[in-house]
């Protein structure tokens, strides 16, 4: 997160959303039940909360992670599965703010970018690691979301430094 309180995590509703004043941890879960159908509604629901307000905006960045659920026996990576990926393609040309969004620290935006680009994942043991293919590729998604996820930041006075901040801390992940 952005500051230096310790974040707590909260069960609540959307309607809840709007009472937390303390620094949280976001977990947007996402069912396989959701996934497979490629029924983004439900989801894209959650998500839209978090940019109803310029406060919430503001209130919520770096603090969202995602659990996908319903594949706890399936052995592939949450990138090797078809249907996770394409479920995640579409909501993400519906929403393209992950990037504000996502926690950092955590792995967060590495995963949601193995879900949008060609990936390679290797098992070692206990081990796992993700190369991306193609960098250009991963630079051309990456641009795509900050451009149109520009429009929340006019709409909702997000300083320019901020956008900035937030895009560079976003690639410094990646680069690990």
């Amino acid at each position: 997160m952005h500051n230096d309180r310790q974040p707590i995590i909260l069960t609540t509703d959307a309607a809840g959303l709007a009472n937390i004043t303390e620094p949280v941890v976001l977990v947007l879960m996402i069912s396989r039940e959701n996934i497979e159908p490629c029924n983004i509604a439900s989801t894209m629901e959650r998500l839209h909360v978090l940019t109803d307000t310029q406060d919430s905006v503001h209130r919520f960045r770096d603090s969202m992670v995602f659990q996908v659920t319903g594949y706890d026996a399936d052995h592939r990576d949450l990138a090797e599965i078809p249907e996770v990926r394409a479920f995640f393609a579409r909501l993400s040309q519906e929403w393209p703010h992950w990037l504000w969004f996502l926690h950092r620290d955590v792995g967060m935006i590495a995963l949601f970018m193995s879900l949008l680009c060609r990936v390679q994942i290797q098992h070692r043991g206990d081990q796992m690691s993700t190369e991306f293919l193609d960098r250009h590729e991963l630079g051309k998604v990456m641009l795509d979301l900050f451009e149109r996820g520009n429009a929340m930041f006019n709409a909702y006075a997000v300083s320019p430094a901020d956008a900035k901040a937030s895009a560079e801390s976003a690639v410094r992940e990646l680069a690990g």
